[in-house]
């Protein structure tokens, strides 16, 4: 193929995803390999506003000598250059991931810093059909739902994939067409890696039986990404009608979800969008109506399963854990509620009843206050009874859902619990015809 018709080729998905080739700003992802060379000379035949990232994770003895290829054309082209090393191994040991995924994990968080410091609009990678391939086989061999099998997409979010056009065939006679210079990764003969396996064991044995294989995975993927599109369309019909938001995250009301998604796979592929595996998904379903109480976690959610409803619960570590002293009246935040502290003198002293506020005996306090999650073994003397009562048994009498337990606090004096928040105060704090001083605490 001549190189203008490459060139057309190139372009074409530019086109088809109307992305502003003359006005955006790009960031190559070149690691220095035949694909990603190919990338950056086609940037640099259009004349586009485009910088140039590179990664070193280290893992090969001649890592560098990517790097300073790489390096080399950008300053010859006087094209913006960055690079960064990264410890992938120590970061794989650390989060208890594979090299691959901590290797991962790193670039697109460097990638993704480098847009938004630089003002730049879009991250490009090297991506192709083979590779596409590739992914749609290993996602195969293992749990997927369609979006697996739909492979690798040519825009999604802020990553763009320019060479999803071209099979390697076409890169390789574009590159000695061009007589361009780039680096071979030994990496990529070592089969003990499973895309390596796939690459030089499987896919030649498949082609044998279809040999326009790449072509056929193409259009299963763009039939699948119209199937996306459709799915994403329903349950975002059934979200507005069934899903309610929380102060803390939201929740789904099941039984009405059901009444229109009766085999729950809509409801399968929305938890999938949140993070849950298509294992974690079915045994979610499996619970529902049965088992009240249970939970499971994704990166960013914690789902609860309370009779009819589904909760789910932002994991953002500030969201749950509470512990702060009080050591004067004002007003405090707790979650996304305020907590105020006041001093009333008894003779003005009127009894509130609302469970929100507590009004305790101030000489009997000892400041500073401490408020903090409740936790197994809590005990307090509720109200009115003369002994000690667990405060999980205390909620289960209450019939508190779990989802709210996850976020009650207990606020102590001297290491008493003298208040469970929204709930009750210990008897031994109450205000008495003794009472000189009241400390009331109201919540909202």
């Amino acid at each position: 193929m001549k190189s203008n018709n490459y060139n057309d080729k190139f372009t074409y998905l530019f086109e088809k995803y109307t992305i502003d080739i003359k006005n955006m700003k790009f960031l190559l992802a070149v690691s220095g390999g035949l694909d990603s060379i190919c990338m950056f000379n086609f940037f640099l035949k259009n004349k586009l506003n485009f910088s140039v990232c590179h990664c070193n994770f280290n893992l090969r003895e001649d890592s560098k000598k990517d790097l300073m290829l790489v390096k080399k054309l950008s300053k010859k082209h006087k094209v913006k250059f960055f690079s960064k090393n990264f410890d992938a191994k120590k970061n794989a040991r650390k989060n208890k991931v594979s090299l691959q995924t901590a290797a991962r994990n790193q670039r697109y968080k460097w990638f993704n810093y480098l847009l938004e410091e630089n003002h730049i609009d879009l991250l490009c990678t090297a991506h192709h059909i083979d590779d596409n391939l590739e992914t749609v086989i290993y996602n195969l061999s293992n749990s997927t739902g369609f979006r697996g099998i739909r492979g690798i997409q040519v825009l999604r979010g802020n990553v763009f994939r320019p060479l999803m056009n071209f099979n390697k065939k076409e890169l390789i006679d574009y590159a000695l067409t061009n007589n361009l210079e780039w680096r071979e990764d030994s990496s990529n003969k070592l089969t003990k890696y499973s895309r390596n396996r796939i690459r030089l064991k499987i896919i030649p044995q498949l082609k044998k039986i279809n040999n326009s294989l790449e072509k056929s995975v193409s259009d299963t993927s763009r039939n699948l990404s119209e199937l996306e599109k459709f799915i994403s369309f329903q349950i975002s019909k059934l979200k507005k009608e069934y899903v309610d938001n929380l102060e803390n995250g939201f929740k789904i009301n099941i039984n009405k979800w059901k009444k229109k998604d009766y085999n729950f796979f809509l409801l399968k592929e929305y938890l999938n969008q949140l993070g849950f595996n298509y294992s974690q998904s079915d045994d979610i379903i499996l619970s529902y109506n049965r088992v009240s109480g249970k939970y499971y976690e994704s990166e960013k959610f914690k789902l609860i399963i309370e009779r009819e409803f589904v909760f789910l619960l932002n994991k953002n570590r500030n969201n749950y854990k509470i512990n702060f002293s009080i050591n004067k009246v004002g007003t405090y935040n707790l979650y996304e509620r305020n907590i105020k502290f006041e001093i009333i003198d008894s003779s003005s002293f009127v009894l509130n009843k609302n469970r929100n506020v507590a009004q305790l005996d101030l000489n009997k306090l000892k400041f500073p206050l401490l408020i903090r999650n409740w936790e197994n073994g809590d005990s307090f003397k509720p109200l009115g009874m003369k002994k000690n009562k667990k405060v999980s048994d205390f909620l289960i009498d209450k019939k508190a859902p779990n989802y709210i337990k996850i976020f009650q606090c207990v606020i102590l004096s001297d290491n008493k619990i003298v208040w469970l928040i929204d709930h009750q105060i210990h008897d031994e704090f109450k205000v008495s015809n003794k009472t000189e001083k009241v400390l009331s605490i109201s919540i909202n």
